[in-house]
C-alpha cells in the first residue's frame, strides 16, 4: 500500500514525509478503524483508503502542524471506516438540508464572547464539529473536505452551510445573534 501512495507523490522530499507519517499513524489508523468496524480485513481497506486520500492531498496538507495533522487523520479514517460500515450494513442514509443555508460571515463571530461562541460549538454534532474545523481552522479546501470525509465538494458545502445554520441557531438560544 505504501508503494502507492507514493507512486502518487511526485516530490523526493514529500515522498520522504509521507513515509514517515505513514510509519507514525499506520497502527493508530488500523486500530481506530478496527474498533469502529470489528473486522481486520476492513480495517485495512479503510487505511488503503485513508492513507490514499492523505496522499493525494498531501502537498496541501502536508505542512500542517503536528496536532491538526492528527486530528485530520483521525476525522479521514473515521470517516471512510463509517462510510465502509454503511456499505457493509447496506444502508443508505439520506440527508436532508432545508433549501434556505444560512451564512455566517466571520466578522459577525468574531464581535461575540469567545466562550459563548465555544460552547455553542461544544454542542454541535460531530460531523458539524469536523466541517467547521476543516474549513475555518485548517483553512481546508471543499474539494479537501471532500477527499477527507469521501463526499463530494457539493455535498461537502452543503454540509458547511448546514452546519453554520446550526451553530447561528445555537447562537441565538445563547443570545449571541438576535433573530431577525
Amino acid at each position: 500500500m505504501l508503494g502507492v501512495c507514493l507512486a502518487i507523490i511526485d516530490d523526493e522530499g514529500d515522498k520522504n514525509a509521507f513515509e514517515k507519517l505513514y510509519k507514525k499513524y499506520r497502527q493508530k489508523c488500523y486500530a481506530l478503524a478496527y474498533k469502529i468496524l470489528g473486522n481486520e480485513s476492513l480495517a485495512e481497506d479503510a487505511c488503503s483508503e485513508t492513507f490514499l486520500r492523505i496522499a493525494e492531498s498531501f502537498q496541501k496538507i502536508h505542512s500542517l502542524e503536528t496536532h491538526k495533522m492528527d486530528y485530520y487523520i483521525v476525522i479521514t479514517i473515521r470517516n471512510v471506516s463509517y462510510n465502509i460500515l454503511k456499505k457493509e450494513n447496506k444502508h443508505n442514509q439520506n440527508v436532508e438540508f432545508d433549501e434556505e443555508l444560512v451564512s455566517l460571515s466571520d466578522a459577525v463571530l468574531n464581535q461575540y464572547s469567545y466562550d459563548k461562541v465555544v460552547k455553542c460549538i461544544k454542542k454541535l454534532s460531530e460531523i458539524d464539529k469536523e466541517i467547521l474545523y476543516m474549513r475555518v481552522y485548517l483553512e481546508l479546501s471543499f474539494k479537501d473536505i471532500s477527499a477527507s470525509l469521501g463526499i463530494s465538494s457539493n455535498a461537502a458545502q452543503k454540509r458547511m452551510e448546514h452546519s453554520k445554520k446550526c451553530l447561528k441557531t445555537l447562537l441565538n438560544e445563547e443570545g449571541v445573534f438576535i433573530n431577525e
